[in-house]
């Protein structure tokens, strides 16, 4: 009743903020600012809808259930003009449905969506015909604006690209409005699934599943044997995939974490890309380690395809970890831990294809993003992009978060204080990379919250957020924790 209670106090502190600077920007504005406008019209105006559901006992997460699907129109408009139209929905001929995504997410106002067209095409206009899908997403930033994240997307997916990644997803800034509604900045973005044109490159008869702390909320999922890690499918779809399937992708899982723990898994682990995420994920210092967006391919059914690390996905905890590996790279929710820290015999493979990625690529990185930083500070991008975070804060109330005095971080802030953990960055990884790949590893990530308003790092007790759910240690917002709210920055 207590979390109830909170809950219900924040849910009237919201409702009061958006009553206030209800002011919007106009169309004119919208189209004049430098940014595309994705214009949403939904058939009789209708909005996306959708219920939410909590984790049975022991699971972790909030999700969504009975997201709707609502048909309409989309339209990009820029530089003066339309660069693309849907066309008004008709099945399968043309038009879009947009519904709601996400998890914990989706409980913000600000939603999440996901956008499905009815004939391919791409909607970041490149120019080139392989680019073409129907799947779309509109990403928002993490609902807690003051530290100032709505670069953290851009930042990482060009630090992972720079890494060496195989495939990285696509996105660019936008405005959004649905039915005439400014909703506020999104990444228009590619989403994670197999097109082997433009995506990730996976054969007919291979597939891509994702570690999924939300498996609880999906209609197929399986179990591993030895670490019971739960996965999802990308690819096969969840409603065309066979039961010999699932029973042929959870015995490949079962072996590779079998060979991880006997040491024998580079016949079965592409290791250089599990080396390269690891790393991108160490030069970007991520604190979440809850376990989500961690995906896995295989390119087809055949004993020569290797379990290869996807593309690196939700970048809420970027530039976090000061001092410190990335939280996962130390912790029990993924296998690098075991490789890492507790089996430095079994771990030299993974450790050697860490330490040549960091020579011959990683180290230069730092300085790539530093100098990419910089143009984009540059660029009418940037300058578009200020104001419209400005519009998006006004939007949603975010605005009164803030304190007499205080102002959001500008464009440049977040610039600057993103160029500063590159190149601290740089010299930290220099240091501590060769003790690594050693063999010579300490557990460093914080174990329990970083939260300046909660009394110390060594604090034993369970941190929720306002749904009452247990959230990760670098969790951003209003928290709860021993019955009392704080505010976590």
């Amino acid at each position: 009743m207590k979390y109830f209670l909170l809950l219900l106090q924040a849910c009237c502190f919201w409702c009061a903020s958006l009553a206030v600077n209800a002011q919007t920007p106009t169309l004119e504005e919208l189209r004049a600012v430098g940014l595309p406008l994705v214009e949403v019209t939904t058939v009789d105006g209708e909005e996306p809808t959708c219920e939410y559901v909590s984790p049975p006992e022991g699971c972790i997460g909030s999700g969504i259930t009975n997201a709707t699907k609502v048909p309409g129109r989309l339209r990009i408009y820029d530089n003066g003009g339309y660069i693309y139209d849907s066309g008004d929905y008709e099945k399968g001929v043309s038009g879009m449905t947009i519904k709601i995504r996400g998890n914990s997410s989706a409980y913000e106002p600000k939603k999440p969506f996901k956008v499905k067209l009815q004939k391919k095409a791409d909607l970041l206009c490149r120019g080139d015909a392989a680019y073409k899908d129907k799947d779309w997403l509109l990403l928002k930033d993490e609902w807690f604006v003051r530290g100032g994240k709505v670069l953290h997307m851009m930042i990482g997916t060009e630090t992972a690209r720079c890494c060496g990644m195989p495939w990285q997803p696509e996105a660019r800034f936008v405005n959004l409005m649905v039915n005439g509604d400014y909703r506020g900045v999104y990444m228009l973005c590619e989403s994670v699934k197999r097109n082997e044109n433009c995506r990730l490159d996976v054969g007919n008869t291979g597939y891509i599943v994702e570690h999924d702390p939300y498996w609880w909320n999906e209609a197929v999922y399986f179990s591993t044997t030895r670490h019971e890690k739960k996965y999802t499918f990308k690819y096969p779809d969840e409603e065309d995939v066979m039961e010999e399937q699932i029973d042929y992708i959870r015995g490949v899982i079962d072996q590779m974490e079998e060979a991880l723990w006997t040491g024998d898994y580079p016949s079965l682990v592409d290791v250089d890309s599990w080396a390269t995420w690891l790393m991108a994920h160490d030069i970007l210092g991520t604190c979440d380690a809850a376990g989500s967006n961690i995906f896995l391919t295989k390119y087809d059914d055949t004993p020569d395809s290797k379990v290869m690390m996807g593309p690196l996905w939700d970048f809420d905890t970027i530039m976090e970890n000061e001092n410190k590996w990335a939280t996962i790279h130390d912790n029990f929710d993924y296998y690098f831990h075991y490789l890492l820290s507790m089996a430095p015999d079994k771990g030299v493979a993974l450790r050697e294809a860490y330490r040549l990625q960091w020579e011959n690529v990683g180290q230069y990185v730092p300085d790539q993003m530093v100098a990419f930083l910089r143009d984009f500070a540059a660029s009418d991008e940037a300058v578009a992009l200020q104001t419209s975070n400005i519009w998006d804060l006004v939007r949603w109330g975010y605005d009164t978060w803030f304190e007499p005095g205080e102002t959001p971080s500008s464009i440049n802030d977040m610039v600057q204080k993103a160029i500063d953990w590159f190149t601290e960055r740089k010299t930290w990884m220099d240091e501590h990379v060769p003790a690594m790949t050693t063999g010579i590893h300490t557990l460093s990530s914080p174990s329990a919250s970083s939260s300046s308003t909660l009394s110390n790092d060594s604090s034993p007790f369970t941190i929720y957020d306002l749904t009452g759910r247990p959230v990760s240690p670098c969790h951003r917002g209003v928290i709860i924790s021993e019955g009392k709210a704080y505010i976590s920055k």
